[in-house]
């Protein structure tokens, strides 16, 4: 997002060129700052601003960095109950959240997801979502 931002600044455009898109932009941007944290957020934007086209288009046509992909197959390592998990933490919700929309206790909702993050080897909420938009973006197919 920072390196869009930084590129449309430069050619003096908005980085979302259809006002009716803007609505998923903000949307989007709030799930990823969410995921990350304000911090974590702020941090990653300002790299991407840095980044400059080039450094911009190399880094989205890399490959991902070795782990941050699960082995074909790892959705069914998955209990039901931490998929349910894994769709809310995609929606973007709280482990709070999340525990009142399975009515569960937060600490479950909470383990749940620390289960999640250590079947798939994942370190973080925004690697669950990534994983679990393709997993279910795969089964759509």
């Amino acid at each position: 997002m920072g390196a869009a931002e930084e590129l449309g600044h430069t050619v003096g455009s908005s980085t979302v060129m259809f006002p009716h898109l803007l609505v998923h932009h903000e949307e989007n941007k709030r799930r990823i700052r969410h995921a990350l944290g304000e911090r974590a957020f702020q941090a990653a934007h300002r790299e991407g601003r840095t980044l400059g086209i080039q450094g911009a288009i190399v880094y989205a046509l890399s490959e991902p960095p070795r782990g941050t992909t699960p082995p074909a197959g790892t959705a069914t390592n998955l209990t039901k109950r931490e998929w349910q998990v894994a769709d809310l933490v995609a929606k973007g919700l709280t482990n709070r959240a999340i525990a009142a929309s399975l009515v569960i206790s937060d600490r479950t909702a909470q383990g749940h997801v620390e289960h999640i993050l250590t079947k798939l080897g994942f370190t973080s909420r925004a690697q669950i979502a990534a994983w679990f938009v393709d997993q279910t973006r795969r089964e759509e197919l």
